[in-house]
This record gives C-alpha cells, structure tokens and sequence, in this order.
C-alpha cells in the first residue's frame, strides 16, 4: 500500500500495515450520533488506533498527533474527502454471483418465473469452489460501493466464511437451519458451522422461508436461539402473496402471527422483504421491534409489491428498517446507495416516502442495529469499530451544494449513487486504496470468476 497516492498517505513508520492512523483535515463527515441523529461535522479528524476510532477532534487540535502516528490520510489533498460509515448490507445471497446473467439466458418473451427456474438450475449445480470464487467476487464488489458489513444468507457457511477473510470484510454468517435447496440444512449443521471463528465474523441462523417447514420445526428454532442468545434469525417472510397464501394454507395463521404461535418475535429476528403484512402484523411486529429489510430493487424486479414504508413509521418500526441488495439475479449491480435511491422513487407516489437522512440511516446505524452490530459499526464515534468509507468530495455525486444546508450533501450523494468509494477501511485496515483492491488482484479474480462461470454453464447446458 505504501507506494499508492503517496500524496495522500504519509507515512511516518516503516510499518506495512499501519497500528494508528490519523484521518487528518476531513471537509465533511456524516454519521448518525448516539440518539441516531444525522450530523454534519466541517474540519475535524479522527484517530483510529488498531480496529478502534479512538478520537475525534478539530484539525487544528491534530497537529500534534501527526508525527506520533504510523499513517497520516491527508483528507485535504485533491480538494478534500467527505468521510462516511462503512454501510451495512442486511440482506445478500454472495455464492450467487456467478449467476449473474443466467436470468438472460431466456427467450425475451418469458416470465420472470421462468427466468428464474434457469438460474436455479444453475444454482444447483455449483460446487463449493464455484461458491466461494462467487462470494469473494461478490464482497470486494459490495466493497468498492462502499460497504462494509454483510449479513450472508445462505445454505453454504463454508464459501461465505473463506471469501470473507480474503476480501477482508466484516461478515454476519446466518447459518441455514431450515432449506428449500438443501435437506442438510439443520440444526445440527449449524450447530457444527458456529464453531468457525475469525476477526470480522459473527454468526447467525436463518430460514429460507415459512411455507416449507413446520410448526415444530420453528419451535425448535426458537429453542436453539435460546441456547445462543447473540444469534439472529434471518427470514424471507412476506416477499409474495402466493408465500402468504402458502403459508395461511399450511399453518391456517397468517406469517406474523405463525411467528409469534412459535415465540420467535424479537429484536433477534429479520424479516426481508416484509411486503404483504397487515396493519395489525405490522404493530405486532413494532411490539417485538423486529427487524426489517426492504429491497426495493428486488421487489420490483420480482413484483412482489409495494413496502409499506409509511406504515412501519407508524407503528414505531422506522429505526428498525434497513437495506439490502438481495442476489445478482435481483440486482446486478451491488450499490446498497442505488438501493436508496430506488426506496425514494418507489415510495413518492404514497403518504410517506422516506427522507435522505433515513434512508442514510438504513445504510448505515439502523442496519447495523438490525444485524445485531449496532454497538460496534454503522457510526462515526469513539469507542466503534474503524470502518469507514471516503467519497471524493470534488465530484458530480456531491457538486454543487450549498455549503449552508450541507444536508443537500447527502441528497446529491443518494440521488446521483452508482460511485466507488475512493477509499474503504475495515477494521482500522485500509482494504480499498484510490479505488483499488489491496488485498485481491481483481484482474485474476475476474478471470477465475468467467472460468468458473463458464464450467458451470457447459455442465448445465443452458
């Protein structure tokens, strides 16, 4: 890292992989404070020390620190950075990269249904290399659009966990412990995976859905959860109305309420999607503040329907709302700000569309609250983990604003979307510099992933 932007990056050790770094002279940083209001800091500089934001203070109060440090990041050459929270993409399939254009493979005139009953079948016939080539694909390009965090949901803990540690990015792992895709998907299986260990792992369970498993099999669940009271649980739930009609078949209860028959409603549990809930499975839900994905991409890809943004502030849900991308085959590009961008559009036509600020907040200290990290990532303050994202502050996505109202910072950001980050820290550890990977040669990664892409193809022949 030491010979990039040597301009910016000014060492003052011998050191490869700096201890302390000073992020020096900031333009702007936005983070959301401890009551979870958005604020706009002008002029300060942060002091990372090891995996840890240590201290923030004005710039001209870190004039001293500048030679006691390894790294000075020298936020004020090439007209300055604005510096943000890594985001926290609370809902993401990564061994499915390489599914990309398998939904293009179809005759124009078939249905989405159709379309994905080809990228199944191509699911299916990965092996586990083709898995985790498809998840360090994934991270390092959820890396370059800024995030930081991804709660994983799939049935193969074993390519997320490897990919993770090479892209250097901090992983929540839910486990799969009930899978239309795979019958050794238990709890016992899972049981097994929570045993692996690493820095920026933390673990979880999921459910595919609810209309495959039994009332027996949720409380069983919930027994688990008992036994492991840091674990989340992590379900699609509510996505269609034929899942909704599935499980009210089933169960004779509709999801909500099948919910909370097996005592699994609580901060610990995430619903994605959570399109077709009634207003009282909504209050139901704010009672136990569960957690909620909204994938607007996704949704209208899929046409599943339309979230109900403005009935989850109601009830008391706003805090509790977070993004997510969802798979390739949902959404190619894995930009969680486009995702913003996409709720804003999707909800101006109804009562209550989400501000820039709170969709700031479903990137960033939501999200990270909703996966169950809300005391370690997802903000700029002392005592948080180091994971932070530089945006080039001379550039369209910001310019022009007005430096009086730097809100419309955010605004330009959220509406323009689609950049790459200039820099990406995780964990006190410069991962991207100058837009590019320090940890993974993308050249040889994107080779391998066509490779791997085409093997799969002739074994399916689609």
């Amino acid at each position: 890292m030491k010979h990039l932007h040597a301009d910016r990056y000014i060492w003052q050790t011998s050191r490869t992989v700096p201890r302390s770094v000073l992020i020096d002279n900031i333009a702007f940083y936005i983070t959301a404070d401890r009551h979870n209001q958005v604020q706009y800091k002008k002029g300060q500089s942060i002091l990372v020390e090891g995996d840890t934001i240590s201290k923030i203070m004005p710039a001209r109060q870190a004039v001293k620190l500048r030679r006691q440090v390894d790294l000075v990041y020298d936020a004020s050459v090439r007209s300055g950075v604005v510096v943000m929270p890594g985001f926290v993409n609370a809902h993401a399939h990564p061994p499915m990269y390489l599914l990309r254009s398998t939904t293009l493979l179809h005759n124009h005139q078939a249905t989405t249904e159709e379309a994905l009953h080809v990228a199944r079948k191509v699911e299916r016939a990965m092996h586990l290399s083709d898995q985790t080539i498809a998840a360090l694909g994934d991270f390092t390009e959820q890396q370059k659009f800024g995030t930081t965090t991804v709660l994983s949901h799939y049935h193969t803990p074993a390519a997320t966990t490897v990919a993770a540690q090479q892209a250097y990015i901090r992983l929540v792992d839910a486990i799969s412990v009930a899978s239309k895709t795979d019958p050794s998907a238990n709890i016992a299986t899972a049981t097994k995976a929570l045993r692996t260990k690493h820095t920026l792992l933390t673990h979880g369970i999921t459910i595919h859905t609810l209309e495959r498993v039994t009332l027996q099999e949720l409380q069983a669940v919930q027994k688990f959860l008992a036994r492991h009271p840091k674990l989340i649980l992590t379900i699609h739930c509510g996505e269609t109305l034929a899942e909704v009609e599935a499980i009210m078949h089933k169960h004779q209860l509709r999801p909500v309420e099948l919910l909370a028959k097996a005592k699994l409603l609580s901060p610990r549990l995430i619903l994605s999607h959570a399109v077709h809930f009634t207003t009282d499975e909504i209050q139901l839900l704010a009672k136990h503040k569960v957690g909620i994905v909204h994938l607007p991409t996704s949704n209208r890809l899929h046409k599943s329907g339309q979230f109900q943004y403005g009935n989850y502030v109601v009830a008391g849900l706003g805090d509790r709302i977070a993004l997510g991308t969802d798979s390739v085959i949902s959404k190619s590009k894995l930009d969680l700000v486009s995702e913003a961008f996409q709720s804003k559009l999707m909800h101006q036509d109804t009562q209550r569309a989400a501000s820039f600020e709170e969709l700031f907040l479903m990137l960033t200290s939501n999200a990270a609250n909703v996966v169950g990290l809300g005391k370690q990532v997802g903000r700029i303050l002392p005592g948080y983990k180091a994971d932070l994202t530089f945006w080039k502050l001379k550039d369209r996505m910001f310019m022009p604003f007005d430096p009086t109202q730097p809100e419309t910072l955010l605004g330009n950001f959220i509406t323009h979307g689609g950049y790459t980050a200039r820099d990406v820290m995780i964990n006190g550890r410069f991962v991207i510099t100058g837009r590019r990977h320090n940890l993974v040669n993308e050249s040889e990664l994107l080779t391998k992933l066509e490779q791997h892409h085409q093997a799969l193809r002739k074994r399916v022949r689609v």
